[in-house]
């Protein structure tokens, strides 16, 4: 399993298509203001991060999201995403 700890992304796109990782205590803002941080993801663990881009987690597939903050420019974060049993 990858392990992403204490990055700052903010560039379009900066993690995606991410597969069977870990993703703590990490920043998603900044001056470029990407979206689709970790859109179409897999497998994926976010634990204590902070979203303040638009889009971050569209069309993922098994992940967990806990103990973060998705602020009001976070504009519709989970679209799409699912929990898929097979893969468990």
């Amino acid at each position: 399993m990858r392990e992403i700890f204490n990055e700052t992304y903010d560039e379009e796109r900066a993690l995606y298509n991410l597969k069977d990782a870990l993703v703590k205590d990490c920043r998603f803002a900044g001056p470029a203001d990407g979206e689709s941080v970790l859109k179409e993801a897999r497998n994926i663990d976010v634990q204590n991060c902070i979203f303040s881009l638009r889009y971050p987690m569209w069309h993922d597939v098994n992940y967990k999201l806990i103990d973060s903050n998705l602020d009001e420019l976070t504009r519709a974060p989970l679209w799409y995403t699912k929990k898929d049993l097979s893969i468990m």
